[in-house]
């Protein structure tokens, strides 16, 4: 769907492919600025796709192809729930790794704080800001945080990130009466959220300038495609240590002698789980470099979304 001058027109592709978009799973994304055409009346064309800025993706296994999800973003929100479905920090850790290496400004929401928050969380949230993260607490609920974050996406164009049943779609139908995204409720007895948003939509809000892009949920976020000996640099709290390590950029902070990341969490400097995250994600990666070598098929830079949970 687009717009112009009030009205709204519905519009398909022009061909099969849409140049600037070769190689991906579907060729748009919310948030893409494209050229279109009219083609009759409420009806248009789309011709071409604008350079993007930025792009949140998935790998889609059955397309086996990068998966458009939102783009040309000016914030990428992680929204977590303190329960139901419960915090899972090493999903956030994974979110992170591409506003990490895009330099995308990242807000963490910590949604259900009425449920109450238990100190791990709290310190796992504190950590966070530590990193350089933005991080809020909200209660859409109690009605907290609500106000802070309307502040925080003002005349910006925000992605909306989380697993499934964390409370996304809840949150900007608070921020925006009247919106009207459709919403679902947790199954109690597996603590995971039903998929109830099925494609990213992306929506203007009443000032005519803040955007925000409700994105389908995740239940998990497997990393493909990254050189695990770069993986470090996705983390910043490694980054400003990486050259006081004794085997410079040839250490990867698993075993080596002298690594100043493993000396920093032995000192508390680096969370202890944040470091599991980043020893899980480089096992992944490494198995998956082996495989590709393996197969003889060339790497790419894509992150999976995929249906499992992980602590």
């Amino acid at each position: 769907m687009l717009a112009r001058d009030g009205l709204v027109y519905r519009c398909n592709l022009k061909s099969k492919k849409l140049k600037g978009a070769e190689g991906f799973y579907n060729p748009l994304a919310a948030g893409d600025i494209v050229e279109w055409e009219e083609a009759s009346p409420g009806t248009g064309l789309i011709v071409g796709l604008g350079k993007r800025k930025n792009l949140f993706w998935r790998y889609n296994e059955k397309g086996k192809a990068i998966q458009a999800i939102a783009a040309n973003m000016d914030l990428l929100v992680c929204v977590a729930s303190t329960a139901l479905p419960p915090f899972r920090p090493r999903f956030i850790d994974r979110v992170s790794l591409e506003p990490a290496s895009e330099k995308i400004p990242f807000l963490v929401i910590l949604n259900k704080t009425d449920l109450g928050v238990d100190k791990e969380v709290r310190d796992r949230m504190a950590d966070y800001r530590h990193i350089g993260f933005d991080t809020l607490f909200l209660s859409v609920k109690n009605n907290e945080g609500l106000d802070e974050l309307s502040a925080m996406i003002r005349g910006k164009t925000s992605a909306f990130v989380g697993q499934s049943g964390v409370g996304k779609s809840s949150i900007l139908n608070a921020i925006e009466p009247g919106l009207g995204l459709r919403v679902g409720e947790v199954c109690e007895k597996y603590e995971r959220g039903r998929h109830t948003t099925v494609a990213a939509l992306m929506s203007v809000l009443a000032d005519g300038n803040t955007r925000v892009i409700d994105t389908p949920g995740f239940r998990r976020l497997a990393v493909r495609g990254l050189d695990p000996a770069t993986l470090s640099a996705c983390f910043p709290e490694m980054t400003s240590l990486l050259s006081y390590c004794a085997l410079g950029a040839r250490c990867m902070h698993i075993d080596e002698d002298a690594c100043a990341v493993k000396k920093a969490v032995e000192d508390g400097g680096i969370h202890e789980d944040r470091y599991e995250s980043y020893l899980r994600i480089f096992s992944e990666l490494s198995e998956e470099k082996q495989y590709a070598k393996k197969r003889g098929n060339p790497r790419k830079n894509t992150f999976l979304a995929d249906e499992g949970d992980e602590p």
